[in-house]
């Protein structure tokens, strides 16, 4: 949790403690080491990169950055695959056999091909980093809700709606949806991880956000040619993505653990 809301803090008032503008390059300082090895300036704590813009005060735009593009993707892969994760699951029949074959379709498309697809469509940016994410991050979420619906829909409290005249769009949001809540916010917070990891790779393969935009991603790519004698450019964008990702999928886990009965019971 500390991990998460450090992450979080950086986000929120990250143009407050950013010590240099991290767009505005510098030759005469690039390439400049942290301030541990350097013998020249120590104005920059985490070193420069290639065009002498500031990398502590890029790592926090990055954040922000991802922040941004994770949260935007969750919005719509998050409703998506609940949606059809409780109709599958509560009509079942030949309407949860086309769901799942259609999920199992989809499933089989690995991201990066729809990555290319996405961006030959519509250009590299984040807006497309924001779309193939989310519509590719749904299927988790139908598949484990549909389960979850499928052990709620033959319970009494079910049974007594349906009796009591109760239209299945009420059964499915006033009964059943509130009970995979827990669930759902699990998913979330574990997922989180997953999108910061493919937020990267898109960046990082050029598929994504574009220069000179701060992204983690993005970063990783542009130090990889100096890794030999400025491996901070690097290192610290991937040691950000490590505890990132490390931070929401301990989180998520402890709320499994908190939320979860089955957890509690044992």
């Amino acid at each position: 949790m500390s991990i998460v809301a450090l992450y979080f803090f950086t986000v929120i008032f990250g143009p407050l403690i950013t010590p240099h503008d991290p767009f505005k390059t510098n030759l005469n300082k690039a390439l400049l080491p942290p301030f541990w090895q350097s013998e020249v300036s120590t104005d920059h704590l985490l070193g420069t990169d290639s065009m002498g813009r500031d990398i502590l005060s890029r790592l926090i735009y990055g954040a922000r950055t991802s922040m941004i593009v994770s949260l935007l993707a969750l919005c719509i892969c998050a409703p998506m695959g609940v949606l059809f994760g409780l109709i599958s699951g509560y009509f079942g029949g030949k309407v949860d056999t086309i769901i799942m074959r259609f999920t199992d379709l989809w499933m089989s498309m690995p991201a990066i091909i729809t990555a290319i697809l996405m961006v030959s469509l519509l250009g590299p940016s984040k807006q497309t980093v924001i779309i193939v994410v989310g519509i590719t991050g749904w299927i988790h979420y139908a598949r484990i809700i549909r389960g979850e619906v499928l052990s709620y829909k033959e319970r009494e409290f079910v049974q007594l709606a349906r009796v009591t005249g109760c239209s299945n769009t009420r059964i499915i949001f006033s009964h059943i949806f509130p009970n995979v809540v827990n669930s759902l916010i699990i998913l979330v917070t574990l997922d989180f991880g997953r999108v910061i990891i493919i937020t990267a790779t898109l960046s990082f393969l050029g598929l994504g956000i574009q220069p000179p935009s701060a992204a983690w991603g993005l970063m990783l790519a542009e130090g990889r040619q100096y890794i030999t004698y400025a491996w901070w450019m690097s290192a610290f964008p991937g040691i950000a993505i490590l505890f990132a990702v490390l931070g929401m999928n301990m989180t998520g886990d402890w709320l499994r653990d908190v939320l979860d009965p089955k957890q509690k019971l044992r």
